[in-house]
């Protein structure tokens, strides 16, 4: 198969540095072709140029990875012949709340009146559950879970920082790195963004990682956090912790895709995310407990995170939309 792969066109395919959603685009396309697949990437703000190259490339499918570009997508309809796909990355669609405030209300509108046109693959459970509720059918509705190129990723039984955890992710507002940096043994990484309370200057901000650094340096700590007051379902860089052989601390809206019984996956109650003392024992008794079972959190995270075991699902999706 030929898929076409549109991005949002905002940073570069594959990532510079930090880029989640551009580095889940370059993995699937990567794979994709590992399995004798086609996944041609557009990545351009230019509309037009989408419009054009979609037109002219005679895909078998066509899968639009950003929301913004809905006019895009109401443009193509009928203009090519293959299916059109399209996922949102908006962390919030299940809190409506945030619809209005973020200007997000437009494209949610139109998510829920065209279901008779597009396919949809929902990046998490809990986006799934918020299209059902709002109309959307199974046969067009599909769970496009996200996973992580584990092949990239250094991998060691032993752990070097025992005594130290991970706040893995962009320094921004919706991370909540400012509110949680009193805590102590976690080292901060991530690319620096303004308009947070978040303290640079302290030891405990490594700074920006790069792709080389990340992936052989995170199996180093014992655990990664992550108290985010909104995600994508859960963070591909908390699956990419579980991959190296990291436990987990993290809010409920990175928990979606997780078997939370498991004792290495360690989920902080909204009522308690206040509670410094609480989330600070949490995360002590995760990393003791981490730290002497990589295995077992590695075993989980390659067969629950893997994006060449996801991939099949992918295609076998596309496959059946294809038949129909």
């Amino acid at each position: 198969m030929k898929i076409c792969l549109v991005g949002p066109g905002i940073m570069p395919i594959p990532p510079n540095g930090w880029g989640a959603l551009e580095r889940q685009i370059w993995d699937r396309a990567c794979i994709l072709g590992e399995k004798g697949h086609t996944g041609e990437i557009i990545n351009t703000s230019d509309t037009n140029d989408i419009v054009k190259n979609c037109i002219d490339g005679d895909f078998d499918v066509i899968h639009v990875h950003y929301d913004m570009f809905y006019p895009v997508v109401e443009y193509l309809h009928g203009k090519v012949k293959c299916p059109i796909l399209f996922s949102s990355h908006y962390p919030y669609i299940d809190q409506p709340d945030w619809h209005r405030r973020d200007g997000y209300w437009r494209v949610a509108e139109w998510m829920v009146t065209n279901m008779d046109k597009y396919y949809n693959f929902a990046v998490s459970p809990k986006d799934v559950k918020w299209y059902q509720e709002h109309g959307w059918t199974e046969d067009r509705l599909f769970w496009l879970m996200e996973g992580t190129n584990d092949s990239e990723f250094s991998y060691s039984e032993e752990c070097e920082y025992k005594d130290r955890s991970i706040y893995l992710g962009k320094i921004s507002q919706r991370k909540k790195q400012d509110k949680y940096q009193d805590l102590i043994g976690i080292d901060f990484v991530g690319k620096y963004e303004s308009g947070t309370l978040f303290d640079k200057s302290r030891e405990s901000y490594k700074g920006e990682w790069g792709r080389e650094d990340l992936c052989k340096d995170l199996t180093k700590y014992a655990n990664m956090v992550l108290l985010s007051d909104g995600e994508n379902g859960t963070s591909l860089a908390i699956k990419e912790a579980l991959v190296v052989g990291l436990g987990v601390v993290i809010s409920k809206h990175s928990a979606a895709e997780l078997d939370i019984s498991k004792e290495f996956i360690t989920i902080i109650p909204d009522d308690k995310l206040d509670d410094y003392s609480y989330i600070q024992e949490k995360i002590n008794e995760n990393r003791e407990y981490s730290s002497t079972h990589r295995r077992e959190i590695r075993e989980y995270g390659m067969k629950t995170f893997s994006l060449t075991k996801l991939i099949d699902r992918y295609v076998a999706n596309i496959e059946s939309i294809i038949s129909k």
